[in-house]
């Protein structure tokens, strides 16, 4: 787990849109996608639901983000 990755979590679940995350965080809408994906990898589950334009946390992802705040605070 490295630190991009809790920042684009971080940052895609305060705009709940991934592609207004990735230009928050100045990188490439895939790039974001890509290392959500790998940490979702690592911590077994998804994150985010993903339903037509509609993002929002999942129970995981609900769970790690207070977790993740502290970390980047």
């Amino acid at each position: 787990m490295e630190m991009h990755q809790i920042r684009y979590f971080l940052a895609t679940s305060r705009t709940l849109n991934f592609t207004r995350a990735a230009e928050e965080c100045n990188v490439a809408q895939p790039s974001l996608t890509r290392a959500i994906k790998l940490l979702e990898d690592e911590l077994g589950g998804e994150l985010f639901r993903r339903e037509r334009g509609n993002t929002h946390l999942t129970d995981l992802g609900r769970l790690v983000k207070p977790h993740f705040d502290q970390v980047f605070a």
